[in-house]
């Protein structure tokens, strides 16, 4: 019998297909998982693999982490700081609300990013969030300032532990779109909670109380915390060490380094903040000693880490190996950074400007501080999704920088002059940072082995908080130096220009209490008329505004240097492709055959 060709050919093409995936399962499976370029280039299917439900479930409660110790805790919070410590009886010590948190949360990033490397993304992110239940709670229940200084700490410290969602939530996604799960990070916190950050804190302090704020964190920290750890199970272990048990790796964290860190930046933030103020000159000793020995400790933590705690089965605080990636990752810390002083600062900033330049209603603030929640949101929700569309984050990163660089100085051209351009200019200024954020985590995910994204991350967190730090300590004491000797030279002269001849040490006090819309400050003032009441209240507002605008000017160096880093980042648009790196171990709404 001749054999028929029909059945050969068939026979043939099954095993050619056969042969063909084989060949396939064997080249996808010949790639190191760890290398993100070569994984990002050999498991690159034609389409991006869909996400399904608990996928998306668990970015969006990933995300929405955020809101507590950052968004309503944190910038809402401080929207209001003067009428909570008002209603708390101490104003003096406020300053370090802001500082406590500050200083928690850069300690907390550089910790966080190596223990979910160790125990997991999962297990970080569930101890972050309960640490942010606890902080909420405390503040929410707070009867002095001292215990909300304690909450907002704890705050802080969680908030580096819930920001491991940077490396959480980009490694489910398909490399093309992880700007879009980014963004999803950002924009959960932006929207509404830093984009009418001072809206939302005033309507609640007029018409609730400033506690709930700490409330509203507490229900998203409960809700998060639950969401978590229902639904996100990716691998256990990102860094496998088969000589270790993860307690021998939690043992090999760097904490000499972290000590030294943590002192140092103390140490520097108390100098710069005390700088300028009475008592404190920038060449006393009060000011010059602790700069100097943080500086020293902050030095000498980087020279622990380099020369000590270096090689396989160390966790450095700042791992050479990884700072000597110069493109990939370093010049994005300093861009992070540098940015990051101005942003920071600038959104205590804007509000006490509007205050003080152009009008104290609280409710008229918030409107005028509208372009800038706007400008956030366009920055922070919509421009990423172009990203995953034309690649090229490098060019979002210049763009997003030169922006913010630009139009924060032209701050200074707009205060006290124009008041629409003031209100206008904020679209530009505050909106660039979260594409700032977006790309810099994008490209650093996209260049740092897989194994080390979460201290990838921390690090990356640790500048952008530590810039933090030091912008307001930096650009407050350059405005306080500047207010401190514009307020009482303006006031006098305006008084004495309108015939004013009483005493001069009680009209300017009473004028500064006044320029805050305290009733009847100028009661007590004898002597007074109206048309110097008017002319003493135009003194403080242009004493402010000549205060912000060397403000504004000095943050243009910083920008700059952003810029300069900017454009030295190694562009990561050849690995945006479909390869999705993590696939979470259980679909808890996969559909379960009914058994027969």
């Amino acid at each position: 019998m001749s054999p028929n060709p029909d059945v050969n050919v068939a026979v043939v093409d099954e095993l050619e297909k056969a042969s063909c995936q084989h060949d396939a399962q064997n080249e996808k499976a010949s790639y190191d998982f760890d290398d993100i370029h070569q994984a990002a280039l050999a498991d690159n299917p034609e389409g991006a693999e869909r996400p399904n439900l608990t996928t998306i479930l668990s970015i969006v409660f990933i995300g929405m982490s955020t809101v507590a110790p950052l968004g309503c805790g944190f910038i809402v919070a401080t929207s209001i700081l003067l009428g909570i410590g008002t209603d708390l009886g101490d104003t003096t010590n406020l300053g370090w609300v802001v500082s406590g948190w500050s200083i928690a949360s850069s300690v907390s990033f550089s910790l966080a990013g190596s223990l979910s490397d160790i125990f997991g993304r999962r297990n970080v992110l569930l101890a972050g969030q309960s640490i942010s239940l606890v902080g909420s709670i405390v503040a929410a229940t707070a009867h002095s300032l001292g215990a909300l200084i304690g909450g907002s700490t704890v705050l802080g410290f969680s908030c580096g532990f819930v920001l491991v969602a940077y490396a959480a939530v980009p490694e489910l996604c398909p490399n093309r779109w992880r700007a879009v799960g980014i963004a999803s990070i950002e924009g959960f916190l932006t929207i509404p909670w830093v984009a009418l950050a001072f809206l939302i804190g005033n309507l609640l302090f007029l018409h609730a109380t400033w506690r709930w704020v700490y409330y509203i964190c507490i229900i998203y920290s409960t809700v998060c915390l639950t969401g978590t750890a229902v639904l996100y199970f990716p691998p256990s272990r990102p860094v496998v060490d088969a000589g270790k048990t993860r307690w021998q790796q939690f043992l090999d964290l760097d904490f000499v380094g972290i000590f030294l860190y943590t002192c140092g930046l103390t140490s520097a933030l108390l100098g710069l903040s005390w700088g300028g103020n009475p008592g404190h000159a920038w060449k006393s000793a009060s000011v010059v000693t602790p700069i100097a020995l943080g500086g020293s400790l902050f030095i000498a933590s980087f020279v622990y880490d380099f020369s000590v705690v270096q090689g396989p089965g160390h966790h450095a605080l700042f791992p050479r190996h990884l700072l000597t990636k110069t493109r990939e990752f370093t010049v994005s810390l300093v861009a992070i950074f540098a940015s990051a002083m101005v942003y920071y600062t600038m959104s205590s900033f804007l509000p006490q400007a509007t205050q003080f330049v152009y009008t104290p209603k609280p409710l008229d603030i918030g409107v005028m501080l509208l372009p800038n929640g706007l400008g956030q949101f366009v920055g922070t929700a919509l421009m990423p999704m172009f990203i995953s569309k034309t690649g090229r984050p490098k060019l979002y990163l210049i763009g997003g920088v030169f922006l913010q660089t630009l139009f924060t100085g032209l701050y200074a051209y707009a205060i006290g002059k124009h008041k629409a351009a003031w209100t206008a200019f904020q679209f530009f200024g505050a909106g660039p940072f979260g594409l700032i954020v977006v790309t810099t985590v994008l490209n650093a995910g996209l260049h740092v082995r897989p194994s080390e994204l979460g201290i990838a991350v921390g690090v990356l967190g640790t500048f952008r908080s530590m810039g933090g730090s030091v912008g307001n300590a930096v650009f407050g004491s350059i405005l306080r130096s500047v207010s401190n000797e514009e307020l009482p030279k303006r006031i006098v002269a305006a008084a004495l220009k309108n015939g004013y001849s009483g005493d001069l040490s009680t009209l300017i006090p009473a004028a500064i209490e006044a320029g805050l819309d305290v009733p009847f400050a100028f009661d007590k003032v004898q002597g007074i008329t109206p048309a110097i009441e008017t002319a003493t209240l135009l003194a403080f507002q242009e004493a402010y505004a000549q205060a912000y605008r060397m403000v504004f000017y000095s943050t243009i160096p910083f920008g700059i240097v952003a810029l300069i880093a900017a454009f030295f980042v190694k562009d990561s648009t050849e690995y945006m492709t479909n390869h999705t790196h993590v696939h979470l171990t259980k679909d808890m709404f996969k559909r379960r055959r009914a058994t027969p």
